[in-house]
């Protein structure tokens, strides 16, 4: 079981270009830091998946900024293993859904939902995602 953490002081956070999530080294209310990945096991080729907290997540570098989305696509909550990223976007390997690899928001495909992006913070080269505690949503 991965642990939260709890050391903001030794805190590190990525430029937050997500206005919906600016950097903090808070949690958002509702939320807790988790331990994902570490920074180097994220390439920028393609998404690097793993599960923090129950929680199956898709993990995308493009450049200096890490992103952490919820392994589902939206429109069939079909994990997005397989998923392409290029040109700013990531897509679905099910039905082409086209979603905004820095936001999660939906640009093109058979969904009109985005697909749930968390915030991120890097603390000692490991990324780190605010993910809802068991009772409350984002």
């Amino acid at each position: 079981m991965i642990r939260p953490t709890m050391a903001p002081e030794r805190t590190h956070i990525l430029p937050a270009e997500n206005p919906d999530f600016p950097g903090t080294h808070e949690a958002p209310q509702g939320s807790q830091w988790y331990p994902v990945c570490s920074v180097e096991a994220v390439d920028e080729e393609e998404p690097f998946f793993t599960a923090a907290d129950g929680r199956d997540l898709m993990v995308i570098r493009q450049g200096a900024r890490i992103t952490v989305f919820d392994d589902c696509c939206p429109h069939t909550h079909a994990s997005m293993v397989g998923a392409v990223v290029e040109d700013g976007q990531v897509e679905c390997p099910l039905h082409g859904a086209c979603f905004d690899s820095s936001s999660g928001a939906v640009l093109d495909g058979p969904t009109t939902e985005d697909l749930v992006c968390h915030p991120v913070r890097i603390v000692a080269d490991q990324v780190e995602a605010a993910l809802p505690t068991s009772d409350s949503s984002f």
